[in-house]
């Protein structure tokens, strides 16, 4: 199996961008939620929607600037 370098390293920069990302968000995110009083159900649903917006966000940028790269 051939390995397309570009695509691993598009893939790893995402994910590590993502996680860099991810850390301060849940971090704010769970303390206005438990300010606000937020249930656990609240909560979560909360944290996925603004993670899933994000994920999406990102990864358009990502994909923009590696498609970029390749031109």
């Amino acid at each position: 199996m051939k390995i397309d370098k570009m695509a691993l390293t598009e893939t790893l920069h995402d994910v590590v961008l993502g996680l860099v990302i991810a850390l301060p968000i849940s971090f704010l995110v769970l303390n206005v939620c438990r300010d606000l009083g937020f249930s656990l159900l609240a909560t979560s649903l909360t944290q996925t929607t603004i993670f899933t917006l994000i994920a999406i966000i990102r990864k358009y940028y990502v994909r923009v600037f590696y498609k970029n790269l390749s031109k």
